[in-house]
């Protein structure tokens, strides 16, 4: 089934199956399941799946682009000759999970044991972290960024406020990374609160702040 909406979230479940969708883009896939379903040749674009379990899936050449996995269980999927940009990786599970052939760029992998992967090589282009970055921002960002805590564009994804309203650090950090606190606090101001789509990566509500501060 691919998918199928459901309240701040879709749904995506495989298994022992062929998708037949070349292109996944804006999902938030949290929770999903899939078993030994194929994806190969399949692009996804700003997607999260946040505590997905995708095991023993095919992922050959396929394109991720801004895609989270966070706390996602990928054991014993094939990955050959896929390409990664722009990813995150928190606490993924990959024991025995092949990446023969893949491409990263600009990648983060947070708590993430490489070491039980397959044929993985990644080059200086990506940033390692043994836990969560804990960046301090200014009372007036922090006001700001409170203010969205309950916008139903981003609550049920928890991209930005985790549960029980505590900044998710991780998208602070890249919040930060990219934009720059100066370039962060006049995005912010100029959003107002106001979200134009529903946000489900960091990347996503990255690209929206930088947005709303370039146009200002």
């Amino acid at each position: 089934m691919l998918p199928k909406k459901q309240k701040g979230l879709s749904r995506l479940s495989l298994f022992y199956g062929k998708t037949r969708v070349k292109s996944i883009r804006n999902k938030f896939y949290s929770k999903a399941q899939c078993f030994r379903a194929n994806f190969s040749n399949t692009s996804f674009f700003n997607v999260n799946f946040k505590g997905a379990i995708l095991t023993s899936c095919r992922f050959k050449n396929a394109e991720f682009s801004q895609v989270e996995f966070l706390g996602t269980n990928l054991k014993k999927s094939n990955f050959t000759d896929a390409v990664f940009k722009s990813c995150v990786f928190s606490a993924a599970l990959l024991k025995n999970s092949n990446f023969k052939g893949c491409i990263f760029e600009n990648c983060i992998f947070v708590n993430t044991n490489l070491k039980l992967a397959k044929n993985i090589v990644i080059d200086d282009s990506n940033r390692f972290y043994s836990q969560r970055p804990t960046p301090v921002v200014s009372e007036c960002i922090m006001n700001l960024l409170d203010g969205l805590r309950f916008n139903s564009r981003i609550h049920n994804s928890r991209v930005l406020h985790l549960k029980g309203g505590k900044v998710n650090s991780l998208t602070l950090f890249s919040l930060l990374e990219r934009l720059g606190e100066d370039k962060l606090l006049m995005g912010l101001k100029s959003l107002n609160g106001f979200l134009p789509y529903r946000i489900v990566t960091a990347n996503g509500l990255c690209n929206v702040i930088d947005k709303a501060g370039r146009y200002r």
